[in-house]
């Protein structure tokens, strides 16, 4: 692939309702669309990748965003005819401290292979991924909750006092008795305070707990696998420093929830998702608030994975308004991927 122009804008979309979790309240999302584009025998085709950040999580700027793909830009040579794994090579090279923006490029480059290979990037990344993928729901109020015959949702704990958490929780679970949940604590309690959620919570199917504790390490985790009857899931555990790959080599952990759009390139997703499965571990797909974009490439790897989970990447949860059109509806609950040619 000869390069011939690099594009890139940023932008900030604004949520249809603020989001809220028991650390954060998100009101709107930015990043920054990227446009790689090439001549193909004379024909022009362009890659598109988006690089969003996401408060709590992000270590990045929107600015050094910018100033990464700059960089990048410079390290480009326009005059030369490079593979596709030379330029995921040098993406690598000029954007590991920039997760989102690594994630930003490899999508634009995969877009483009797709495009000239008339594949969907799903099939580029393991000819044997899934031809659909099946979301997850998430409860946030005002929002309907579609019912389903075998259901999932995530609910933020801690937004609310925990009596109301149980009120709404017995609610959807008396609607719909074979609902499963996936409880997401964003590191807000004690093991003492956790202990007491659990048992309030124990007449209820749960899928996982996701990030319930403050200071999550190896000895708590030990406990909690020897002394209660739940399954712990990490998420921010994969930003802010903590020993993750200690714990899934050691099975302390039974999920992990990977937002790849901020995780940074597809080989780093792949090669967690990888071992993982050498633990059977779980892994589960999750948005970052990114938009069309990077939505639909984070649905590609859920695809490649293929590992028959609900993954939380349905959008129209949080947006209205996208900067490109979504391929599926507001109520659809699977998205068919192998109709689509790279993105």
């Amino acid at each position: 692939m000869k390069i011939k122009k690099i594009n890139y804008s940023p932008y900030k979309n604004h949520l249809k309702q603020t989001f809220i979790n028991s650390k954060s309240k998100y009101s709107y999302q930015e990043g920054v669309m990227i446009e790689l584009i090439i001549l193909n025998s004379s024909k022009p085709f362009t890659g598109y990748g988006e690089a969003s950040i996401l408060a709590g999580f992000s270590m990045e700027s929107i600015q050094e965003i910018n100033w990464g793909i700059e960089s990048f830009i410079a390290a480009i040579d326009f005059n030369y005819n490079y593979s596709l794994e030379e330029l995921l090579d040098l993406a690598e090279i000029q954007c590991f401290e920039l997760p989102a923006l690594h994630f930003a490029i490899d999508t634009a480059l995969y877009d483009l292979a797709g495009k000239l290979q008339n594949l969907p990037i799903s099939k580029l990344l393991n000819k044997n991924s899934a031809d659909l993928v099946e979301f997850s729901d998430i409860y946030i109020p005002n929002n309907k909750i579609n019912s389903k015959q075998h259901h999932i949702i995530k609910y933020k704990l801690g937004v609310n006092k925990i009596n109301d958490d149980i009120q709404i929780i017995n609610h959807l679970s008396d609607n719909n008795p074979k609902v499963q949940f996936r409880f997401d604590g964003n590191q807000l309690y004690t093991e003492i305070e956790f202990l007491k959620v659990v048992k309030e919570l124990q007449h209820i199917n749960i899928d996982y707990f996701e990030e319930p504790l403050i200071n999550l390490n190896s000895s708590i985790l030990k406990k909690m696998k020897n002394e209660i009857n739940t399954k712990i899931a990490i998420d921010e555990s994969l930003y802010n420093g903590n020993n993750y790959l200690n714990w899934i080599e050691n099975n302390l952990i039974d999920s992990v929830i990977i937002k790849p759009s901020i995780f940074g390139g597809y080989k780093k997703s792949l090669e967690l998702y990888n071992l993982c499965k050498a633990q059977n571990i779980n892994v589960i797909l999750s948005s970052a608030l990114e938009n069309s974009v990077g939505n639909m490439s984070a649905i590609h790897l859920a695809a490649a994975i293929n590992n028959n989970f609900l993954h939380g990447l349905n959008i129209h949860n949080f947006f209205e308004n996208f900067i490109y059109p979504v391929p599926y509806s507001k109520n659809e609950s699977y998205v068919s991927v192998n109709k689509f040619i790279g993105l």
